[in-house]
């Protein structure tokens, strides 16, 4: 039992150091990166379904360099990808980030405390709607 308590009161340490090591590390200066996992591609019609990141070419991986204003991916075919940041403020605990690239606006919010993230991707007659989480690199 006493096993038990040592490694529950370990976890929690760690898990407290790493909530206030996160929240620190997305105040927008040091670089980040954000995994997507959930997608929803959406149409002029009203109509969305959800979809995997891979099937509308939407890296699983997100490199933020916030300091130099670039988020960087890898498209499906393996090529490097380069966007500007053109705009990026954090209000009321949230870090917003906006740029545009290839034609299509994007929005990006990313919870300070969490970590957690919303990607809104629009142009062309399409819309996009992605979830994931970010860590301080």
């Amino acid at each position: 039992m006493k096993k038990v308590a040592i490694c529950m009161s370990a976890m929690w340490t760690m898990i407290a150091l790493g909530e206030s090591a996160l929240a620190g590390g997305l105040d927008g200066t040091a670089p980040v990166v954000c995994a997507t996992s959930d997608t929803f591609d959406c149409d002029p019609s009203r109509r969305c379904i959800e979809d995997s990141p891979e099937a509308v070419n939407i890296p699983r991986l997100i490199r933020l360099d916030l300091t130099a204003k670039k988020a960087f991916t890898k498209g499906m075919s393996g090529e490097e990808r380069v966007a500007d940041i053109g705009s990026q403020a954090a209000q009321d605990g949230e870090l917003m980030l906006q740029g545009i690239q290839n034609g299509f606006g994007w929005t990006m919010s990313i919870a300070q405390d969490s970590g957690a993230m919303a990607l809104t991707i629009v142009g062309k007659g399409a819309g996009f709607v992605v979830f994931g989480t970010c860590t301080p690199l």
